[in-house]
């Protein structure tokens, strides 16, 4: 493998996981609203590609709904990476296990905070995209420390996925009709969960949370894809493009899987139940990006272009909590309201993202040139 232009980032990871999670951030810190925006200028604001810049309703699959995945998955990728680094410093098990929890439970606890919880009013959400993260990659770390052969991580996997899907089409909310779809928002089993265990705390009250607490299981397998992903990254044995075809057959297997789950046990994409088939298609696309930013980026050595991505996935965690706290939208509206306002109204989402977009990589960039990474 070339490792000659840059194939390392900070912390001793290959430089295009943080590219790739550069890339996947870059959508929800103004590329999105870019995107759209330009559609809109042009006159094609309901495209199919301005409609790629936004959630589906419920069932079906836009980009969108692949940014929370890929990243979750990538969290899975870096683990190998930094297992090993752990191990090669001395840290025993109870000592890895002991960080392990506590990674998930300050991303729990700050995804609460954005929830509202610091307001003392009683009014806060519990689940959360932090918390989720957290939760679904502690527990993958843990079974990817003690469960160690391939074939028995692919087992377990599998169980998780099975299990959901049977979870889903067999145990719908109690009170659903005869003939009531499973799958929909209103009379699934996790949504009822979510409006009996904790109604005053979920998303959309009263209705489902797409972060449910009780849709953890499959978030947990598809982070033991990505350190699936990870092992082969940080294994010895293979070359570099060795691991991108690896890296590619994963891809085109979870695709096969996705599509069983879907055209043979009807399971619907569903990016707020987090189904099984919607974990294995974003798996499907999680392997083949990687693939292709593995290959560019660390085998062919191509990395120039990528370094704006790698330093919005350098401080991911940052980004998302500055934006999410108020503090980039306080930065733009004091340094760029202005110009903003210039924009034609066709033009308005364009230019209000791309300013968005501006603040966050020039915080981002101070971050990087001062050596500042937020580390959970």
């Amino acid at each position: 493998m070339d490792n000659s232009i840059d194939a390392k980032s900070h912390g001793g990871r290959l430089a295009s996981i943080d590219a790739l999670r550069g890339f996947d951030m870059f959508f929800i810190t103004g590329g999105s609203g870019i995107i759209a925006g330009l559609c809109k200028g042009f006159g094609f604001g309901d495209c199919w590609l301005a409609r790629q810049m936004a959630h589906v309703p419920w069932a079906g699959l836009a980009h969108h709904d692949t940014i929370f995945p890929l990243f979750l998955f990538l969290a899975g990728v870096s683990w190998p990476f930094s297992l090993a680094s752990q191990r090669k410093r001395g840290l025993t098990s109870p000592m890895i296990h002991l960080r392990v929890v506590k990674r998930a439970l300050v991303l729990f606890f700050l995804g609460m905070t954005i929830g509202g919880v610091l307001g003392f009013t009683g009014e806060f959400r519990i689940p959360s995209v932090l918390g989720q993260i957290g939760v679904s990659w502690g527990v993958a770390a843990l079974l990817y420390m003690h469960v160690r052969k391939p074939l028995l991580r692919g087992l377990v996997v599998a169980a998780v996925l099975v299990g959901y899907w049977l979870l889903l089409a067999f145990t719908g909310a109690p009170d659903a009709p005869a003939g009531a779809d499973l799958f929909s928002q209103e009379w699934n089993v996790i949504s009822w969960l979510d409006r009996t265990v904790m109604p005053n705390y979920i998303y959309v009250k009263g209705v489902y949370d797409p972060e449910s607490l009780f849709s953890i299981p499959p978030g947990i397998a598809l982070a033991m894809l990505g350190m699936s992903a990870g092992s082969v990254l940080v294994s010895s044995r293979w070359s570099g493009v060795r691991k991108t075809i690896l890296l590619l057959y994963a891809s085109g297997a979870m695709l096969v899987a996705g599509f069983v789950f879907m055209f043979v046990l009807g399971m619907p994409i569903v990016k707020a139940l987090w189904t099984s088939s919607f974990v294995l298609v974003t798996a499907a696309y999680s392997f083949a990006m990687l693939a292709v930013f593995y290959w560019v980026v660390d085998v062919k050595g191509w990395s120039r272009w990528a370094f704006y991505f790698k330093v919005i996935g350098m401080n991911s965690i940052a980004i998302y909590m500055l934006m999410r706290i108020g503090v980039i939208d306080a930065l733009k509206a004091y340094f760029l309201k202005g110009l903003v306002s210039k924009a034609a109204e066709s033009w308005g989402l364009f230019a209000n993202s791309l300013a968005l977009q501006v603040v966050c990589w020039v915080v981002l960039y101070a971050f990087y040139r001062r050596k500042v990474f937020l580390k959970v």
